[in-house]
């Protein structure tokens, strides 16, 4: 058991993946995530499988889709949404504590409001009530409390025989953008675009820091595993098919993915193979010496990690959503080089609007060229200024395919109906 290692995972909510400098950020200042990085490893294809909290976050500890636990929307006014909404009660954690783990949980939970009965240490909520203590601003800043009470906890797990797993989840930097005065200082006033998201980003750096300052004074540094990543991105409100989040483009479902373990994990390592949310159980599992269920979907990044490159890793990215706008039930897929969007609505006739981007010539995803070349849509969104660009219809082709091989594969029967819908289309 003393072989075991511990976990820390500090979660933040709506970050984007390029929010921080290890990611190619030129503005922001995150020297703690960064040094964090640089002393470890980072994922550069991370996404998350559906953009939203809730069910982004039944994934991770479940390590099944949201069609398959059924938390598809953003849950309230529930006591245990696992427990009475979720198709899969059994978590992460259940598993980790028959191996005799310590569960500790901090901060935002959006999954009810009361304990699951999985952590031995609750100090979890739902979510809403904003970033500060008593809603006073420049008051007692959430974050900055839930990791003194993590500190805590780090500092009596010394005299505990048992590892554990402690989360750690920031509600920032989540709208509304707040933080503490004295983290506005590199944005305000300097053209940068939403300063309150970038002094959260800021003082969830300060408070990572603060993580690991006690991991090192308690000598528990050396034998735990600290995994930094996020929920879901932001789109700042930019595409009309979402608020925040919502969509399939980039800015929302690619996240930052960073985890160290002194001696174990190269340093300055950089990885990219498409990974995700579903992958965070079986990693864990696997590190623990746990038996990783067949019927989960994802795997264990373990193999790379440690040097190895699996020759059947995934090739592409999965993502499932339902838009807030209009409601529209999506599936993605997302290669190195294109993202293929297909969408349904309850009440149109036929799927659709589908969308492609070539990521390689438009990686700010602008320009949507799935029918650009059909003359019989000219009058649709002003498609017929794009009627002089070839016809994509092979690469849809065999995107389709690939999406539906996948769709069939994990069980998800909207998947498989939106890729037949579209390959019926593509024969008319």
């Amino acid at each position: 058991m003393a072989n075991k290692p511990n976990f820390i995972l500090i979660m933040t909510d709506q970050q984007r993946k390029d929010s921080i400098g290890c990611y190619g950020n030129k503005f922001v200042e995150t020297p703690n995530l960064d040094k964090l990085a640089a002393t470890g490893a980072q994922f550069g294809n991370c996404f998350t499988p559906w953009p939203v909290c809730s069910p982004a976050r039944a994934t991770m500890w479940t390590g099944v889709y949201p069609h398959k636990h059924n938390v598809i929307y953003n849950v309230y006014n529930v006591d245990n949404a696992l427990g009475s909404i979720s198709n899969v009660s059994k978590t992460v954690f259940d598993y980790l504590k028959e191996e005799k783990y310590t569960t500790a949980y901090f901060g935002k939970w959006h999954l009810g409001d009361k304990n699951p009965g999985i952590f031995d240490i609750w100090e979890g909520f739902n979510s809403h009530g904003g970033h500060w203590v008593d809603g006073i601003k420049d008051g007692m800043y959430k974050p900055d409390l839930q990791t003194n009470h993590c500190i805590k906890f780090l500092e009596e797990a010394t005299r505990e025989e048992r590892p554990f797993i402690m989360v750690q989840g920031y509600y920032p930097p989540h709208d509304p953008y707040t933080a503490p005065k004295r983290f506005y200082k590199p944005y305000k006033d300097k053209g940068v675009p939403f300063p309150g998201y970038y002094a959260a980003v800021s003082n969830i750096d300060y408070n990572v820091g603060r993580i690991i300052e006690a991991l090192n004074r308690t000598d528990l540094r050396e034998n735990t595993i600290l995994i930094f990543f996020s929920d879901h991105g932001e789109t700042f409100g930019f595409r009309e098919e979402g608020e925040h989040k919502f969509v399939c483009f980039d800015e929302a479902i690619r996240i930052p993915f960073i985890i160290n373990w002194p001696g174990h994990i190269k340093k300055d390592a950089v990885f990219e193979p498409f990974i995700g949310l579903e992958d965070l159980m079986p990693t864990l599992l696997d590190y623990a010496d746990c038996n990783i269920p067949e019927e989960l979907p994802g795997r264990s990044i373990r193999p790379w990690l440690e040097g190895q490159t699996p020759s059947d890793w995934r090739q592409f990215y999965y993502v499932q959503v339902i838009t807030y706008l209009n409601h529209y039930q999506q599936r993605c897929i997302r290669t190195d080089k294109w993202k293929l969007i297909l969408s349904y609505s309850p009440h149109a006739v036929r799927t659709g609007p589908h969308s492609l981007y070539n990521l390689e010539d438009d990686p700010e995803e602008e320009l949507d060229i799935f029918d650009n070349s059909r003359e019989d849509i000219k009058h649709i969104k002003e498609k017929n200024r794009l009627t002089h660009m070839p016809s994509y219809n092979n690469e849809i082709r065999q995107l389709t395919i690939a999406l539906r091989e996948y769709a069939e594969k994990i069980d998800d029967s909207l998947g498989v109906r939106l890729a037949d819908d579209v390959l019926r289309q593509l024969s008319e």
